[in-house]
């Protein structure tokens, strides 16, 4: 007795459910006549009723007029024998315009090209949320000035940024342990303890520490880290971020114990009307060290903080400094110790 056989569907039916699974429509042209011929999914992403005869005439007619011309240029690059693709917006007066993916296959014969057509919006959404997320994250950590890391479990770096301030060089990739190797000796044990805790716990941590810089000087930092969580709880990377904790601190004057703080930089500007420009001529430093400094609060050297106290003091500001506060005082012209050297 025979069995019989299974019923299949055609493969014209598997093309439709590929179209409508994969947002595609497939085409093909004939270049001496300029007909083209389509699928349903070919139409349905041009958003138009499916219609014979269909011309490459009107398929430019439906794109922005910025993108005519990369369409019109398929032909001539297939006909060289490469397949290519082209990203191109259709235009519709009635909704905003529409990123599609037209690819073209190497033709086979002389006259008559096919290709592909995608609906591109969503990858192009994608990606331009990807660069936004990524373009905060940068801007975020050069307002700051501060280093982001990110890192697998097994304790490999697989992101670092802003760590060239630091380094003096732009690509570093540390390991678990090459990582204890640029915090100063009398630290890496405590610093250690703390991760050993976040790791064991799944918690964020906090721990300030001295590290070591380009030039071999250790200055004082923070790091605070936490788990990237999956949807389920576990966690699937290590996130932190290093604070630059010295650049906040005050800029001292060697021996008289003057400070030298960026918002009192920036009140003793007021104070004389002048601008960054005015203020670094009198000071003879550059205009960026002093706008450097009052928005980041950027080590200056020694003897840069000299300079501009000097320029100010020559003009009667005088810094003041307690346990809890800082300030600036305007001497009075006639008290003794004044040097006033013009305006």
């Amino acid at each position: 007795m025979s069995q019989k056989q299974p019923n299949f569907v055609s493969s014209r039916n598997y093309l439709d459910v590929a179209e409508r699974f994969l947002d595609i429509g497939f085409w093909n042209a004939d270049m001496a006549t300029g007909e083209v011929r389509g699928t349903d999914g070919f139409f349905r992403l041009l958003g138009m009723p499916r219609s014979e005869p269909f011309s490459l005439q009107q398929w430019i007619a439906l794109l922005h007029p910025d993108d005519r011309e990369d369409f019109r240029s398929l032909g001539a690059v297939v006909t060289m024998g490469v397949s290519v693709s082209r990203n191109v917006r259709l235009s519709d007066e009635q909704r905003p315009p529409r990123w599609i993916r037209i690819s073209v296959e190497e033709p086979t014969t002389a006259d008559r090209i096919v290709g592909l057509v995608q609906d591109a919006a969503a990858e192009r959404e994608a990606k331009a949320a990807l660069y936004r997320e990524r373009a905060r994250l940068n801007a975020f950590i050069d307002m700051t000035g501060g280093v982001f890391w990110a890192r697998d479990l097994n304790g490999a770096v697989n992101d670092l940024r802003g760590w060239e301030r630091i380094a003096g060089h732009d690509s570093v990739q540390y390991g678990k342990e090459s990582w204890m190797e640029v915090i100063h000796p009398d630290d890496r044990q405590r610093v250690q303890e703390v991760r050993e805790a976040c790791e064991r716990d799944l918690l964020p941590g906090d721990v300030a520490f001295r590290l070591l810089y380009d030039g071999g000087e250790y200055r004082q930092v923070r790091a605070r880290t936490a788990p990237v969580r999956r949807q389920n709880g576990a966690p699937m990377e290590w996130i932190g971020v290093i604070e630059e904790t010295w650049r906040h601190e005050a800029a001292s004057l060697p021996g008289d114990g003057t400070v030298l703080r960026p918002q009192q930089l920036r009140a003793a500007r007021v104070m004389l009307g002048w601008s960054a420009e005015e203020l670094a001529e009198q000071a003879g430093v550059s205009t960026a060290t002093i706008r450097r400094y009052e928005t980041t609060g950027e080590h200056m050297k020694e003897a840069t903080v000299s300079a501009i106290v000097g320029a100010l003091a020559r003009h009667g500001l005088i810094l003041t400094a307690s346990a809890t506060d800082v300030g600036v005082k305007l001497r009075r012209p006639d008290a003794p110790g004044r040097t006033d050297a013009g305006t």
